[in-house]
């Protein structure tokens, strides 16, 4: 069953020697490895080059419509594998990485996407472990505990079918494609082995945004989700309706520390009359007593100025 390991490259000469070479590496013999760049300005093309003459089998081009999307797009359009594993850059897959989740693949039919863990190595070299929360996928989405893109294996043909990445997006690329895809086919296999490194760059990233916008995003697509779920998983939203509820107010602390008045309007729209529970690590017993007394835009001008 072969494999294609798909890596969009933009400005990553100084990490696409080590990349590349964690993916021929791999322990599991069918395997293709496909390059793209993505109108690099320092010598990454130079470097595939290089590294296309040490390992001939290894497939290089070039996407001129930016964005990693576009990227992986392209590189999906050159593979012929039945099943993706789409590699940053700046990441390593360890060397039994495939073989691992082509293993778990043979254990089920139909599976949608393998739902991998990864260790998430910090600029200065710390490695924190991050893993898939293995409950019902949409929730475990709508958390991001759902894998990433390096670490999950995709299916060929579900990808083929929702019309590949959404190059439209500038962030929360990876969570509309799960998105996509649960809505046709929810069996997800969840893999609690991190055999990926997922490697913390200070720049140079394909998709480059302000940050505030991102988080704008980030809470629009899950007010998407949402609406999707009460609409076709009635059951799940009714069951799990504080859940949702808690994680966007969560998303909208985070908001509320660059851009409050954004971030209280969403509130107002819509979680008025929400009151946060004890559930949340991120809302202490000092900060849910400024709540009830002063709301959210109180609390959250209260606990920045506290400094809490």
């Amino acid at each position: 069953m072969l494999t294609s390991i798909i890596i969009p490259c933009y400005n990553v000469e100084n990490y696409i020697e080590e990349c590349v070479h964690s993916a021929i590496a791999q322990t599991y013999p069918h395997i293709e490895v496909i390059c793209i760049d993505n109108n690099s300005t320092d010598n990454t093309w130079q470097k595939l080059e290089a590294l296309k003459k040490q390992y001939p089998q290894l497939i290089i081009d070039k996407e001129p419509k930016p964005g990693a999307p576009a990227a992986r797009n392209k590189g999906l359009q050159l593979s012929k594998g039945e099943w993706l594993q789409f590699l940053d850059a700046d990441d390593l897959l360890l060397p039994g990485k495939i073989e691992h989740q082509v293993k778990l693949i043979q254990q089920q039919n139909n599976v949608c996407f393998i739902a991998g863990a990864c260790f998430k190595r910090h600029i200065h070299g710390t490695d924190i472990t991050s893993t898939p929360y293995p409950d019902n996928p949409f929730k475990s989405l709508f958390a991001t505990k759902l894998g990433i893109t390096s670490s999950n294996l995709w299916n060929r043909k579900q990808i083929e079918a929702i019309g590949g990445w959404d190059e439209t997006l500038k962030s929360s690329q990876e969570a509309d494609l799960m998105f996509r895809l649960l809505q046709v086919n929810e069996n997800v296999v969840f893999d609690s082995e991190p055999l990926t490194i997922v490697r913390e760059r200070p720049e140079g990233q394909i998709s480059q945004q302000n940050h505030s916008e991102k988080w704008l995003r980030y809470f629009n697509k899950r007010l998407e989700m949402l609406s999707w779920i009460k609409t076709n998983k009635p059951k799940l939203f009714k069951s799990d309706k504080s859940f949702f509820e808690d994680s966007l107010f969560g998303i909208l602390k985070i908001m509320a520390n660059e851009d409050l008045v954004t971030a209280n309007s969403l509130y107002t729209k819509h979680l008025k009359g929400y009151k946060p529970s004890t559930n949340q690590s991120h809302s202490t017993g000092m900060y849910l007593r400024l709540y009830r007394l002063f709301g959210f835009r109180g609390a959250e001008t209260l606990r920045k100025w506290l400094g809490s």
